[in-house]
């Protein structure tokens, strides 16, 4: 995925805007076990599928074990950490107006259309053996298995599975009211800085200047990130440094000191301190490991 900031891709097409992240026909390999800070319009269901994954929804962190649910809402960030090939998710996207009729019926009124517009929200998280986490799991598994098969008519049943994931939830009720739009001032500050972390995290970033960009002290700057991120600033400037040079890694043959100054580090011993702290292996053994160039 894009880095720490609203995705410009496409997920799926104008017709059919579904799409399921890593590909299940492995097209598209899941290329990070990290995927940063992100956003876009499209809602977003993550599953557990097997061992532990962190994932982080607005300003709260879930660990998730194999089973748990998350929902994502349209324009939240979010952040999802599975390290290692035992540690398993899915991500399914799709735009909310997909789900819509075109006739005005009782159900349009009163959860797609206030779904669709932000006003009615998914409940965050679904944990294994809480009611309606087992019919949820159930129709998304119907999901995966129609983008296997394609069979003629599998974006209906795409469509009616993810329908029926709105019905069990409001069921049990899993939606809910917004007290507030979440686009507020708070959410879009939120999302400057990610962004622009992104695109600078191999720049030098020294606080005052970065805290200065914002018009906030450097004192309020280290609270407000730690409490909305759960993570100092620079938890997370390494965490975006240290997944680009596990890119590169695998996908140049630029020697490993190379590649931890390319991606900000002007400490080598550091970076391979940092880059074994969350992969377990140095980088020239992560390259080997992954069979990369």
């Amino acid at each position: 995925m894009d880095a720490a900031r609203r995705e410009k891709r496409e997920h799926g097409t104008l017709g059919f805007p579904f799409q399921i992240y890593p590909a299940l026909d492995g097209s598209e390999a899941q290329d990070s076990d990290f995927i940063p800070y992100h956003w876009h319009p499209e809602l977003e269901i993550i599953t557990v599928d097997a061992g532990q994954v962190s994932v982080t929804i607005a300003d709260h962190v879930y660990e998730g074990a194999r089973g748990d649910v998350f929902f994502c809402a349209g324009e939240q960030l979010h952040e999802i950490r599975a390290a290692g090939r035992a540690n398993q998710f899915h991500s399914f996207v799709f735009a909310a107006d997909f789900l819509e009729f075109a006739r005005g019926d009782q159900v349009q009124s009163e959860l797609l259309a206030p779904l669709a517009e932000g006003r009615l929200q998914f409940a965050t998280c679904l944990r294994r053996g809480e009611a309606g986490q087992d019919e949820v799991r159930a129709l998304l598994a119907q999901i995966m298995r129609a983008c296997l098969n394609r069979s003629p008519g599998y974006q209906l049943a795409v469509k009616a599975a993810l329908l029926g994931v709105v019905a069990v939830c409001a069921e049990h009720g899993l939606l809910r009211e917004l007290d507030r739009p979440a686009s507020d001032y708070k959410a879009r500050q939120l999302k400057e800085i990610v962004g622009y972390l992104s695109e600078h995290f191999a720049e030098p970033l020294p606080l005052p200047e970065v805290a200065a960009r914002f018009g906030l002290s450097p004192q309020y700057f280290c609270t407000f990130f730690k409490d909305n991120f759960g993570k100092t600033l620079t938890q997370h400037i390494n965490s975006l440094r240290i997944e680009q040079a596990a890119r590169l890694l695998r996908e140049t043959d630029l020697p490993v000191m190379e590649v931890g100054f390319n991606v900000g580090f002007d400490n080598f011993s550091y970076f391979i301190k940092r880059f074994r702290a969350v992969y377990g292996a140095s980088p020239s053994a992560y390259r080997k490991g992954s069979g990369a160039v």
